[in-house]
């Protein structure tokens, strides 16, 4: 393991922490011969529902705009048009906020998912700018209920709370680059987990707020 690969892989522990028990769990649920459409093929999160796919035997779709992921259908989720009432599953995961017409790509989604379909959605909201110059928008939890208003039933969680929030604002520092800064993200990272971390589990008791998250997951039926 090369220097910086465990400041990474200790980030994204922290960072992502909220989004992969709620994919595990949702997945885990997916049926049989279920068709479903992976919105943004490639990364960690397709992984997992790959893995999934082989344990469970459901079919898997991917699409992508970017050509060099190679997915199985290329295009543009908010002008692509598919056969209606097709997907019994669409994910959509940390793909919104790189759409440049979310609305148009949620009705997209809308159109794609059979009756009693089901999406499953996450998009983060305090968290860095990632993917340049692709990253567009940031989502509260009411405008993710505005643009989710056609789906008859929609469940919006908060991945971690608002005081994690702010420790993972300081782990993704480790995406900082220059001269002298290995020391630096050794020592971010170290204050984080090792002395920041337990305050923050303790003030948790006491301090009970939504304000802030880094991110959201949604459930939402057709």
């Amino acid at each position: 393991m090369s220097r910086e690969n465990w400041i990474i892989d200790l980030s994204k522990i922290r960072s992502r922490q909220g989004l992969y028990e709620f994919l595990e769990l949702k997945f885990s649920k997916i049926q049989p011969g279920e068709k479903v459409l992976s919105i943004g093929a490639g990364g960690e999160i397709n992984e997992l529902l790959y893995e999934y796919s082989e344990k469970q035997r459901f079919e898997i779709v991917s699409f992508d705009i970017d050509k060099d992921r190679k997915p199985d259908i290329l295009g543009d989720i908010c002008s692509y048009k598919f056969e209606e009432c097709t997907y019994d599953t669409i994910v959509m995961c940390e793909v919104l906020e790189h759409l440049h017409s979310p609305h148009l790509g949620v009705d997209t989604v809308y159109d794609a998912l059979k009756t009693d379909g089901k999406l499953i959605l996450t998009t983060p909201f305090i968290f860095p700018i990632h993917d340049r110059p692709y990253d567009y928008f940031r989502f509260t939890k009411y405008g993710l209920e505005h643009l989710l208003s056609k789906f008859t039933d929609v469940t919006i969680k908060e991945r971690n709370s608002s005081l994690e929030a702010i420790d993972v604002l300081w782990l993704r520092l480790n995406k900082i680059s220059g001269k002298r800064t290995h020391y630096l993200k050794r020592l971010i990272v170290f204050t984080v987990f090792y002395i920041k971390r337990p305050i923050t589990l303790f003030l948790m008791r006491y301090v009970k707020t939504d304000i802030m998250t880094t991110g959201y997951n949604v459930e939402a039926y057709k």
